[in-house]
């Protein structure tokens, strides 16, 4: 199973044309509100949505809670239909949001997240199964810490994990596992440059070799103030060191970048698609911070009113697709999404078209939508 696009070298890649598959529907046949943190994977040529979480009845700035899920869906296609299983009955071994998840040959393999109990050390690889109608849950050994917001990516059946956010602060620590083992266990590799979550993990080639890349991503901090980032890294897995690329742009303005999706395309593109740029991210922060610090409850009142009309005035996320050539060390701007950007979801590849399912799109408020992308 590929999990780049599949283009020739000399391929110009122009836009990216999208249409709507499908639709997550709740178990009655109702439209779902969809979920940011899901699991997006591709197993046995069908695409599960798992896991992810939602507001149900408020918004959190309302006191409304977070519900954490463990359904699985699986979508189908026949021709150019995509369509939900209904008899799939699986569920996940507990409700999980946030956590890392990559696709790989052996099935859709998942790590960390969280949900009501806190963080996960948690790790399992889910699988298709077409004759039982079933998605098959198994258990690999424990990650060495509990963690969310973890990026993963694989290479053959090795998967490597990175960052992602500890209770108290973001990680550097990135592991390895191979799945071909007889007794697979997670190995310690060289530390990030620094500590990194909510930054897109994908491996790619330059003019060399094969390397692991980690774009964007930000840095919990003790202000409650996050770091955001607009790195490139490159990890070379023959000399087993990371190495700094050029900053994330659009060609012309640098931009600051987590939470988004990205995949690799033929052999030397990176394709990144909305994220968070961390403009509102940060004001909301702030208000966070400010309001933990306020000294009396008439200042509090404010800070919280002024915060919650940014939540509801909230425009959307960062749009623009942005596309990095491994080759000339580049970054160009291709274009825009043409709905508002997913962010808090991974990006998979399903026949050669870009999966973009689920997803934030606004504070609290999620999608229910599975995009394709054809990259044209």
């Amino acid at each position: 199973m590929s999990t780049t696009v599949g283009y020739s070298q000399k391929t110009n890649i122009s836009h990216v044309e999208w249409k709507k598959a499908a639709q997550l529907l709740n178990a009655d046949g109702s439209l779902s509100l969809g979920f940011a943190g899901p699991i997006n994977g591709i197993s046995n040529d069908a695409l599960i949505v798992t896991g992810g979480a939602n507001f149900q009845d408020k918004m959190p700035w309302e006191g409304g809670k977070k519900h954490y899920s463990k359904e699985i869906h699986v979508l189908q296609k026949n021709g150019n239909e995509y369509n939900w299983n209904k008899n799939v009955l699986s569920t996940l071994p507990e409700p999980i949001a946030y956590a890392g998840n990559t696709s790989t040959s052996l099935g859709v393999v998942y790590v960390g997240g969280e949900n009501e109990n806190g963080l996960s050390n948690k790790a399992y690889i889910l699988n298709w199964n077409t004759d039982k109608n079933e998605v098959e849950t198994k258990s690999l050994p424990d990650f060495p810490i509990s963690v969310t917001n973890i990026a993963l990516t694989h290479i053959n059946n090795v998967v490597y994990a990175i960052g992602g956010d500890e209770a108290k602060k973001s990680s550097d620590l990135v592991f390895s596992i191979d799945l071909n083992n007889a007794k697979p266990e997670w190995k310690a590799l060289p530390k990030l440059p620094f500590a990194l979550a909510n930054a897109i993990a994908v491996v790619q080639k330059d003019k060399n070799e094969t390397n692991i890349y980690i774009v964007g991503g930000r840095t919990k901090t003790a202000s409650g103030i996050s770091d955001l980032h607009n790195t490139t890294f490159a990890f070379n897995l023959k000399k087993q060191t990371w190495k700094s690329r050029a900053t994330i742009s659009n060609g012309e303005n640098t931009t600051n970048f987590s939470a988004g999706a990205g995949v690799a395309i033929g052999n030397e593109y990176i394709l990144i698609l909305g994220g968070d740029n961390g403009t509102t991210f940060h004001k909301i922060e702030t208000y966070l911070s400010q309001i933990a610090q306020a000294k009396s409850e008439e200042e509090k009142s404010k800070l919280i009113a002024e915060k919650n009309l940014l939540n509801t005035t909230h425009k959307g996320f960062y749009n623009d697709v942005l596309l990095y050539n491994t080759l000339t060390d580049k970054w160009l701007k291709i274009g825009e999404l043409p709905f508002l950007a997913h962010v808090t979801t991974t990006a998979t590849i399903w026949d050669d078209k870009i999966v973009l399912s689920n997803g934030e799109i606004k504070p609290g408020v999620r999608t229910p939508d599975v995009m394709l992308g054809t990259v044209k």
